[in-house]
């Protein structure tokens, strides 16, 4: 390529090497701009996964935490249970009682 200094058209040279220049910064400036947009996605797709991460783990600690809830539950109702029978037991023999003094009751009159 000519020097504009010691080309015959120095406008013709100057325009040929601008425009080549020209070329060069757009290719500059795209390529910059689409490595931009990648690292753009990139950290998008990060955050994504650090979020899904995030979120997985709290819903393995509520899981956690919803199993142990259960159990004490469960346990709950056990001893419920427990008491019920107990309950029951203690009102059969109650009413055993006051049967038989019913029937003495009878019998005597």
């Amino acid at each position: 390529m000519s020097n504009i200094f010691t080309s015959r058209d120095p406008a013709s040279a100057a325009a040929g090497q601008l425009g080549i220049m020209s070329v060069l910064m757009a290719d500059f400036l795209t390529s910059g701009h689409e490595a931009g947009l990648e690292a753009m996605d990139r950290g998008r797709e990060r955050r994504a996964a650090q979020r899904y991460a995030d979120e997985l783990n709290a819903a393995e600690g509520r899981a956690d935490e919803l199993g142990r809830v259960a159990i004490r539950a469960v346990r709950h109702v056990a001893s419920l249970e427990a008491e019920v029978r107990r309950l029951r037991n203690a009102l059969e023999q109650r009413q055993a009682y006051i049967d038989r003094q019913n029937a003495r009751a009878k019998a005597g009159a």
